[in-house]
């Protein structure tokens, strides 16, 4: 992201092929228009805000709504299940058109939304909670990984299973992040004054030379990284486990557009559709695969060999004991609650459950746990 809050790792620490490949795609319908006006910043952003609208045409009754949904990075099979859903034509069925524009390092996604640049953000909990302290009026509505993908990779010769095992031990923070690791050892009383903290990249190498102990690293990249350079599995433990409960992947978008009946029933359709195609990725994520490496990010220069890994561990993030209950992206009472504490303990004050709003997802699940 543009301006990095503590648990925005997520967006930053990428493998070395993220890292080179191209932020924009090569697909037809696809559009970098975005990534010079993102890179503002939200403060510019709200300036502009009501001066433009990502979907501002009355379609007619019977042709569907154009949305612009703005990812968090670029394109990868973290986003597998919206080219899925867009693939497949599950938006369509759900009367809207979706324009599904890639991420950056320079592109901020929440900045997107409140300019009207976009209609739907994706992000984290903490980059949706810092643009509201900064003015925007975002709310999130539903959240793709239930787990922050934030971990700790060690190697498998002195591992580093939990927060308690970092004392006495040399760990890798890239810039930018040392709050959260501060907040980590805060919740799970560390004393931070026994473990070494250690300026690094976002790359796997200061672990496989033996500089540091452990490594902060998005947890289905730098891990299969790891596993290809060394030829062996890391120890690698989700700080979600132990108590940095912040969402990820979310989505999120104005409230005013929730305000406005035609505006909402359209989100809900993209929701949907949003919906349908993950849970197509969940059941085989082979498609989603496909059409990452051979489509969206045509030359981004993926391989599905990688791309597959990674799709498999997202399984960990994407699906747990509440979206077996409820459905994917479901945001539960205790879940949020959580959010809150840890959004309060990363110095965000100005946040309670208001920041999460469920009622659409009520509405397309209507009690159930699955579309089909």
């Amino acid at each position: 992201m543009h301006s990095r809050s503590p648990l925005t790792l997520s967006t930053a620490a990428r493998t070395a092929s993220a890292r080179t490949a191209p932020a924009s795609t090569s697909h037809a319908r696809r559009s970098t228009r975005l990534v010079a006006g993102a890179a503002m910043g939200l403060s510019a952003m709200l300036v502009l805000a009501g001066c433009s609208s990502a979907s501002s045409e009355t379609p007619s009754s019977d042709s569907p709504v154009a949305l612009t949904l703005q990812t968090s990075w670029i394109p990868l099979v973290q986003f597998g299940g919206s080219y899925v859903a867009d693939s497949e034509g599950y938006y369509a069925k759900n009367g809207v058109d979706v324009d599904i524009l890639p991420g950056g390092p320079d592109v901020d996604s929440m900045a997107a939304v409140v300019s009207g640049q976009a209609d739907i953000g994706m992000g984290n909990a903490d980059t949706v909670a810092r643009a509201n302290e900064q003015g925007a009026d975002l709310v999130i509505i539903a959240a793709g990984f239930q787990k922050n993908p934030l971990a700790i990779l060690s190697s498998p010769d002195k591992p580093i299973a939990t927060p308690a095992d970092m004392e006495g031990m040399k760990i890798g923070v890239p810039s930018g992040d040392e709050a959260a690791q501060d907040a980590l050892l805060e919740v799970n009383d560390v004393d931070a004054s026994k473990v070494t903290s250690v300026p690094v990249g976002f790359d796997v190498a200061p672990l496989v030379s033996g500089e540091v102990d452990g490594l902060w690293v998005f947890y289905s990249e730098q891990p299969i990284a790891y596993e290809d350079t060394t030829g062996k599995e890391g120890v690698t433990f989700l700080t979600a486990d132990f108590g940095l409960d912040v969402y990820a992947q979310v989505y999120a978008v104005t409230k005013e557009s929730l305000e406005d009946p035609a505006k909402k029933a359209a989100i809900e359709g993209f929701l949907k559709g949003e919906i349908e195609g993950w849970q197509s990725y969940v059941a085989d994520p082979t498609e989603a695969v496909d059409l990452t490496v051979n489509d969206y990010a045509k030359d981004g220069g993926l391989t599905v060999e990688e791309q597959t890994k990674q799709a498999e561990r997202q399984m960990d993030l994407l699906v747990t004991d509440e979206t077996d209950e409820h459905g994917l992206f479901w945001m539960s009472d205790e879940g949020i609650e959580k959010n809150v504490d840890t959004l309060t303990t990363l110095g965000i004050t100005d946040v309670d459950a208001s920041l999460f709003d469920n009622s659409l997802l009520e509405d397309i699940y209507g009690g159930k746990s699955s579309l089909q």
